[in-house]
């Protein structure tokens, strides 16, 4: 599988120089093409391509957002003419190249990304108008979140979360994740699931900070509809992953229930970095009465410093009726990834239920 940053191929590359050549005639498609791929264009990632791309319109159009707006905006009408669909990734540089051009035109540049932040999203970009103009920006999010435009109601959670991935951070925010909630009360039962998605990832990073503040907003919003709960238990993820007994007691998990009877056993204690260790677990659930069950796995990743480092994972959720027994055979792989390093030695995986760890064994990693 490709790396992402080669959505920006020399045929993509190609294309879009063609294009911007359409819109302005001062501009050579050659030219414009051969300012991007310069040296060092093919060491670059994918976020360093995306600055570059940025760069070179505003080397070509100069720094005036007066100038700017006009091209900027016949270009996303002709894109969008020629078949690109809105919320389309690979063009987020068209907000990059206000925020580089207008940083000092707040009123201008939010009247454009209002506009490309549904062709691309503005999330990157908005964070460096919090970064010089913070309380205009907080001010213009809010009246975001009650625009008509999804994309645009969107913006005003994603490029506000305290955690943003990619997106530089800003301290007020993570310092005071309070301030973006009259956004969040508008925007956690809108429309549209894109909308909704937005708030529970941006309630999951204020729940790494703040969890209080989270589990107070969700506690009393719950039965409105069985989306919406769907949404609220996305914003309480990380903390369900940590077994927290409050988020886990609004989804009606007896934190208190523990198997009996429990077998929980490896295949293989020791296995090679590239196989995959296999596992199996039964109990029975000796109530009377049918119990809604949460159950996960953690492994305890041997780290470089010898110490482990903890990942839960998800196996499902089960309703389980009087003296029903559970019989689960999983398997979790150990094949090299990107994101990962597996250092040889002695790992663990425990059984979690309804957050409680019933039970850990350890097993050997063993290089390929």
């Amino acid at each position: 599988m490709e790396p992402l940053k080669e959505i920006y191929s020399k045929n993509w590359i190609k294309n879009i120089s063609d294009q911007v050549a359409k819109i302005d005639s001062n501009i050579k498609p050659e030219e414009f093409q051969k300012k991007i791929l310069e040296s060092p264009w093919k060491q670059y990632e994918l976020k360093e391509r995306i600055n570059r791309i940025a760069e070179v319109f505003i080397f070509f159009w100069g720094n005036s957002l007066t100038e700017i707006e006009p091209k900027l905006l016949d270009l996303i009408q002709l894109l969008r003419e020629e078949g690109i669909n809105d919320f389309n990734f690979p063009f987020i540089f068209v907000n990059d190249i206000v925020s580089k051009a207008g940083l000092n035109e707040f009123d201008r540049s939010m009247r454009i990304l209002e506009k490309t932040t549904i062709f691309s999203s503005a999330e990157f970009a908005i964070r460096f108008y919090y970064q010089n103009h913070f309380e205009k920006t907080l001010k213009q999010m809010e009246k975001w979140s009650r625009h008509r435009e999804a994309l645009v109601r969107r913006l005003a959670s994603e490029g506000s979360r305290p955690l943003l991935p990619w997106g530089i951070g800003i301290p007020t925010i993570k310092k005071n994740p309070e301030i973006h909630l009259t956004i969040l009360e508008n925007l956690w039962n809108d429309e549209n699931e894109i909308v909704r998605r937005s708030v529970s990832n941006h309630l999951n990073d204020i729940s790494k900070i703040q969890p209080d503040l989270v589990l107070k907003f969700c506690k009393n919003k719950f039965g409105v509809s069985e989306i919406l709960d769907k949404n609220l238990k996305h914003a309480l993820r990380g903390l369900l992953k940590k077994g927290d007994q409050r988020a886990l007691s609004y989804f009606q998990y007896d934190t208190k229930w523990n198997p009996k009877d429990l077998l929980f056993k490896i295949k293989k204690k020791k296995i090679k970095i590239g196989e995959s260790l296999e596992f199996q677990f039964q109990f029975m659930n000796h109530s009377v009465q049918k119990t809604k069950l949460r159950i996960e796995y953690k492994i305890g990743f041997l780290l470089a410093k010898g110490k482990l480092g903890y990942k839960m994972f998800q196996i499902g959720e089960k309703l389980l009726q009087p003296n029903d027994t559970i019989d689960i055979v999983k398997s979790h792989s150990f094949k090299k990834i990107t994101t990962r390093v597996y250092y040889p030695g002695i790992h663990t995986i425990t059984l979690v239920v309804n957050g409680n760890e019933c039970m850990t064994l350890k097993f050997e990693l063993l290089t390929g």
